[in-house]
């Protein structure tokens, strides 16, 4: 080896330089190659962390989805495509009314000390009914009260026969609570969603001292004077042309029980009707829909073919183009391109069912839903059609699995074209549940399979009335006390008796 520190051979250190020259070049081309390399692996891991940030973030919007649901069913290209609103100013109008409070009078007086004129010290005098007027919103709060109950007795001073006057009105097998209590139990749970557990909290505070154990007894108790209601209200759904039918899960907290239950909803003629059974099947939705003959629309399950097969009537069922919907905008973010055209079409199709809710003056409104269906919605479903037929795309992707999904229910998704009856979609079921769902996040389920028909029955009376724009807890009031008064009396809300009396003329 040369030292090229003592070398003094002019020939033999240019040899050297070459030599190192050309090692000096390998070792650049090296170290590029590995740069290179590095480079190559880096963008490779990058990739996979992006990859896998994405299936963790779609892992944990489906999560959130099942665990809390969609709050709209917009997104933010519909928002963004809409014109910007002008912000409202704030109101001079002055305060919002209040038609429906009670109003009492609070009148404010001077003492007697300050009746003195501050300018001649002459006393101040009352200047008829002149006032300032105010309105102030207060609250009255609520108190549990026991009333001293006595029915006066009378004797015949001929026979000594011995007669008591009546006494309140009281629910089948309770004693010490009112029917009131029992109804407001009622509207704690199953319209504002409060435990029992939780009410017996606010009661103890307010100086009843009670437990979760007799609450229930005025629940059990109520729902045998509502029972008679609850079948009218099925009656009177099945006599509908058109019905919406869903199921969600529910939980029974009873030992040796199947936990997880199901939430049937039916929903037609302007009323909900809730059933809680223990399974899914085509055979359970059959039984629910007993020998209902008409329409039926729902999400696609395979469980309600089954069902139309078993039912005795004629039960032809249609599909609903919203869960279609929630199929691309679920592929929105793998495929945002392809699911934005199909959105865009699908929305298309909403924008023409807004219009045949309004016809014009003279116009039938199945004639004018019919002829807009016909005019306009049908070429936008061909138009989708044909774009659905030319994407090619993985069966597996998200993009592919909503395509198929439409395609696979297109006969369906179309049937309301000819059938004006027919609804879009079967949203109006699906808002008809939000109620107990919400209810169930909060006190989990039933405890027992008593509880289970409860709720059904309560619900079913509560979002009938929502639906029928009704006050829950006095259409609730008025079925329980016409059922203690006159037993197995059915009481539907007062929109559809009025469309019955109307019927009768």
């Amino acid at each position: 080896m040369v030292d090229i520190r003592k070398e003094d051979d002019i020939e033999r250190l240019r040899e050297v330089a070459v030599l190192q020259d050309a090692e000096i070049g390998l070792l650049h081309e090296r170290l590029s190659a590995m740069s290179r390399e590095i480079e190559k692996l880096r963008e490779e891991k990058q990739g996979r962390l992006q990859q896998e940030l994405q299936a963790v973030k779609a892992h944990l919007a489906k999560l959130q989805k099942i665990q809390f649901g969609a709050s709209s069913e917009k997104r933010k290209r519909d928002e963004a495509d809409q014109k910007p609103k002008k912000r409202k100013g704030r109101s001079r109008s002055g305060p919002r009314p209040q038609p429906h409070l009670e109003r009492e009078e609070a009148w404010f007086k001077l003492d007697d000390a300050d009746r003195i004129c501050p300018g001649c010290g002459d006393p101040l005098c009352e200047m008829g009914e002149l006032a300032e007027e105010s309105e102030l919103i207060d609250v009255v709060e609520r108190k549990f009260v026991v009333k001293q109950v006595k029915r006066q007795k009378y004797t015949c001073r001929g026979c000594g026969h011995i007669e008591a006057a009546l006494g309140p009105d009281k629910l089948r097998g309770t004693r010490r609570y009112s029917p009131d209590f029992a109804i407001e139990v009622a509207t704690n749970k199953y319209l504002d969603h409060l435990p029992l557990a939780r009410q017996v909290r606010i009661m103890e505070r307010q100086g009843l001292l009670i437990d979760t154990q007799t609450l229930w007894d005025q629940l059990d108790a109520l729902a045998e004077h509502v029972e008679t209601t609850y079948l009218g209200i099925k009656h009177w759904i099945f006599g509908a042309d058109v019905v919406g039918m869903d199921e969600t899960t529910w939980r029974l907290m009873e030992t040796g029980a199947t936990k997880k239950w199901q939430m049937w909803a039916i929903r037609g003629r302007g009323a909900m009707w809730f059933a809680l059974r223990d399974s899914r099947s085509g055979e359970t939705a059959a039984e629910l829909l007993d020998s209902y003959s008409g329409w039926l629309i729902t999400d696609g399950c395979p469980s309600y073919d089954k069902a139309a097969r078993l039912v005795p009537g004629e039960v032809r069922l249609s599909g609903c183009w919203a869960h279609v919907r929630r199929k691309f905008v679920d592929a929105e973010s793998n495929d945002p391109e392809r699911a934005e055209a199909a959105l865009n079409l699908i929305g298309k199709l909403y924008d023409v069912e807004k219009k045949a809710r309004d016809p014009d003056e003279g116009i039938a409104l199945m004639d004018w839903r019919r002829d807009l269906r016909e005019t306009e919605s049908k070429s936008i479903l061909k138009e989708l059609k044909t774009w659905a037929f030319n994407q090619r795309v993985l069966p597996k992707s998200a993009i592919g699995k909503a395509i198929a999904y439409m395609m696979e229910r297109w006969e369906r998704l179309e049937l309301y074209i000819e059938h004006p009856e027919l609804w879009i979609d079967n949203n109006p079921t699906e808002r008809g549940i939000r109620g107990p769902v919400v209810g169930r996040k909060n006190h989990y389920g039933s405890r027992s399979r008593r509880g289970t028909e409860v709720a059904a029955q309560l619900y079913t009376i509560f979002e009938t009335a929502k639906i029928c724009g009704v006050d829950p807890r006095e259409y609730l009031k008025r079925v329980v006390m016409n059922d203690i008064r006159s037993p197995n009396t059915v009481t539907l809300p007062a929109p559809i008796e009025a469309v019955l009396s109307s019927l009768d003329d």
